[in-house]
């Protein structure tokens, strides 16, 4: 039964024990009993094996980490749908307007009310309600993840720490979303390898030689957990990747929040996808983890039978945000036939609770007619009155007790002890910088092997483009008629590869969401996934820049020296390396990928225009010629065509040169002219003075070379720094926006709804209850079509 009040120890005992309790490092939650627990089940698989990694660690010394969670007086208000108004071009200077919405605040929603609970070392609370009640809600404030609400007020404690102050321990209080988000191209266990990986303490228990050692055990432990051990070399995949199954990609997504070694867990919906039996595994797996090593582990499920309610300690019934029950499972049935209804035999007992505030769902037993609550108002009310109330908000003063003190202040050095000591103290992380940025740098290049068609496809492609634009500059003449020709070529191998860079912008954002949750389970910082990021890149576009290089260099017939190719391939590597930054942060910069796309397809525009090949830099605005200033391509184009053309004496030929005709052969009569540079009475020019006339020098062109460093590493910058503002997109307020336009109708249909709600709610009811029709079936529009086949095969 987890951790009755009956069965806790005196505040004395808790400190004269603390010394001996200790944590299972193989999943590291805390320090849970010296003595492992009543087990509310013992049937699970595993439970034997977590009992004896468990006394091998209390014998290692390892101090616990039992902390717990408690809530008092907890609200939550998000941003109501007739205010979160998405602007349009001409709204936003409707200084009118403006004004008059600033003498207002924003209309706001309560979605959870009032809101109170405690759940200890060693306990599990189902928290029960229909879709739209506040479930998710509740788990997030419980998991300390508050951003996107307009306001949250009351009181929620780890142990004896505040919300505050638990933001250092961010990992060791961790949440499990409905949703799957992995790299699909990774394979299971790959992914667990970078979750167990990243997550391996610093002390090491008896008998493990190693922290590679501890992460096989850990991660084969986890596998086995959830029964998955045979999709270690099968890929995750998604929607569109092949991968393993939804139940178990699922499962997959259960042992990596285990993998995090939390403290407190909770479980959003985490069985959705699996079937009933897998549910009730994983339960099982859940009771016996939070027995044995006293986590606390709160759990939302919408469809939990009877086999999974009752291995709950406590249950949380919540109705349009309203608490409408919270006390412990066996007395919850009681309470509700005690109101009135009926809960008929070998009913779901979850379902029971959920739906006693629905007209359509609830029974009344005999002689309750006129009596029994008919909305979650009137339920609460009961509640507040009952003896169940007064024993649960009795537990709301376990955070000042000495034992939770004793246990909080235990509980931090235990993860101070397992930190990396190169590590700051505030830190949240487990592992070193370094560690960090190795295991990230190996999962990149996982992703990149996993796609190989995606990174095959891409090369391919630079070959077939190469092989058409030197195609298309083919052989270009040493003389005044080729100037233009060789500038394009170098102006191509600019752009071609800038533009290959522009798919940073997108994945950015379809890896973004694995990131954010990564962040949140404390594996590593997100410079180390920026500097991964780097590591990958290296390679890649160096093998990318080579063919593009080699094919297109030749072909145009470039100077032929070891020493001009070398250069124009360095030059090139490197505007590639400073346009691929400046993507990846633009990318990183924005919130979604409409922004993102349109900033990046303007910007590269921009850039493009004012490289100075198009325009050259003598003949650009005056007000424009800024843009030429702070473009990294205009500082590799005048690097390439100084490396190019320095030192070089150009003929000039046919129409660059006057007089001009079959008459005029002789040199010493002739002159260059429309040639940049060209100087009278000379039929030749040499590189530097064609170079002179587009402002460029040969001088300049290492320093140009380190201006496109000096770039890339600003666009780095930019990177970590908004990387790491990234936050979930529930995190970034309302996800449903009314457009400007359309608020007027939005609003007036939201009036008229209410007017009808008050117009059928009979005097006496409260408002906003749907009131129950014997007759309802009869309203209901009967589909009277008849679904037939034959001989189907």
């Amino acid at each position: 039964m987890g951790t009755p009040a009956s069965d806790i120890k005196s505040p004395s005992e808790a400190v004269n024990k603390s010394e001996t309790q200790s944590v299972v490092t193989l999943l590291e939650p805390t320090g849970a009993h010296e003595k492992a627990g009543s087990i509310k089940t013992n049937d699970w698989k595993l439970s034997g094996r977590v009992e004896e990694l468990h006394r091998r660690d209390v014998e290692s010394g390892f101090k616990g980490r039992q902390l717990g969670v408690t809530w008092q007086n907890l609200s939550v208000e998000v941003v109501s749908a007739d205010a979160a108004v998405s602007e349009n071009v001409f709204s936003q200077f409707n200084i009118l307007e403006k004004i008059k919405e600033s003498r207002h605040k924003p209309a706001l929603k309560t979605i959870l009310d009032n809101s109170h609970g405690c759940v200890k070392p060693g306990e599990m609370l189902l928290v029960l309600g229909r879709p739209g009640s506040g479930c998710t809600t509740l788990l997030k404030m419980l998991a300390n993840r508050r951003a996107g609400y307009s306001s949250c007020t009351g009181n929620v404690q780890y142990g004896s720490m505040n919300d505050k102050e638990a933001e250092q321990y961010r990992g060791q209080i961790v949440m499990n979303t409905e949703e799957e988000l992995f790299f699909p191209t990774l394979t299971v266990g790959q992914t667990m390898d970078f979750a167990t990986r990243l997550k391996v303490p610093f002390k090491l228990p008896n008998g493990v030689d190693s922290s590679q050692q501890s992460q096989k055990e850990r991660k084969q432990f986890l596998l086995e957990s959830m029964g998955i051990e045979h999709t270690n070399d099968t890929k995750v995949g998604n929607e569109f990747v092949r991968g393993v199954s939804g139940g178990e990609r699922k499962r997959v997504s259960i042992i990596e929040t285990l993998a995090t070694n939390a403290s407190v867990f909770c479980w959003d919906n985490s069985t959705r996808g699996l079937d009933a039996s897998s549910a009730l595994d994983y339960t099982k797996a859940v009771r016996a983890l939070t027995d044995t090593l006293g986590i606390a582990s709160i759990v939302t499920l919408y469809q939990a039978g009877n086999g999974i309610y009752n291995l709950f300690d406590k249950v949380l019934v919540l109705d349009g945000g309203k608490q409408i029950y919270y006390g412990p499972t066996k007395d919850a049935q009681p309470f509700m036939e005690d109101l009135g209804f009926i809960c008929g035999n070998g009913a779901n007992v979850a379902d029971y609770l959920t739906g006693v505030t629905v007209p359509t769902e609830r029974e009344i037993r005999d002689g309750y007619e006129n009596s029994f609550p008919r909305n979650a108002t009137m339920v609460l009310a009961e509640y507040e009155k009952s003896q169940i109330q007064e024993r649960m908000a009795a537990e709301s003063d376990y955070p000042n007790t000495a034992q939770a003190k004793a246990w909080t202040e235990e509980f931090k050095q235990a993860v101070a002890e397992e930190k990396h000591k190169r590590l700051p103290a505030s830190s949240s992380f487990t592992t070193s910088f370094p560690q960090q940025v190795t295991a990230c740098i190996t999962r990149q290049y996982q992703i990149i092997w996993g796609d190989k068609a995606t990174f095959l496809i891409k090369q391919i492609s630079t070959l077939v483009q190469a092989l058409i634009s030197g195609s298309l500059f083919y052989n270009a003449p040493n003389n005044s008629g080729g100037l233009f020709i060789k500038s394009g070529a170098l102006f191509f191998a600019l752009l071609y590869n800038s533009l290959m860079a522009m798919s940073e912008v997108t994945d950015s954002f379809s890896g973004r969401p694995v990131l954010i949750k990564h962040k949140q389970f404390a594996y590593f910082h997100p410079a180390a996934f920026c500097i991964a990021q780097i590591a990958a890149d290296i390679p890649v576009i160096l093998f990318q820049v080579s063919i593009f290089s080699i094919v297109l260099y030749f072909m145009v017939g470039l100077t032929a020296t070891a020493s001009a190719f070398f250069t124009f391939w360095i030059i090139v590597v490197a505007t590639t390396m400073c346009m691929t930054a400046m993507f990846r942060g633009i990318g990183a910069a924005f919130s979604t990928f409409d922004g993102a796309s349109k900033v990046s397809g303007f910007l590269v525009s921009a850039l493009i225009m004012y490289t100075g090949y198009m325009i050259t830099k003598p003949e650009m605005h005056p007000w424009f010629v800024w843009i030429y200033w702070i473009d990294p391509l205009a500082y590799g184009f005048s690097a390439l065509l100084s490396n190019e053309f320095h030192g070089k004496t150009i003929p000039c030929i046919g129409p660059n040169l006057v007089p001009n005709g079959a008459t005029y052969t002789d040199p010493l009569y002739q002159s260059c002219a429309g040639v940049g540079g060209a100087v009278q009475g000379h039929v030749t020019l040499t590189g530097d003075q064609y170079l002179g006339s587009l402002s460029y020098s040969y001088s300049t062109m290492w320093r140009n070379f380190g201006i496109v460093w000096a770039w890339w590493f600003f666009f780095v910058v930019i990177t970590i720094v908004a990387t790491t503002k990234w936050r979930a997109a529930s995190d970034s307020g309302p996800s449903l926006l009314i457009p400007r336009e359309s608020t007027k109708e939005f609003k007036a249909v939201q009036v008229d709804e209410e007017a009808q709600v008050r117009k059928e709610t009979p005097a006496g009811s409260s408002s906003g209850t749907v009131v129950e029709n014997d007759n309802v079936d009869e309203e209901l529009i009967r589909n009277t079509s008849v679904f037939t086949w034959k001989n189907l095969s």
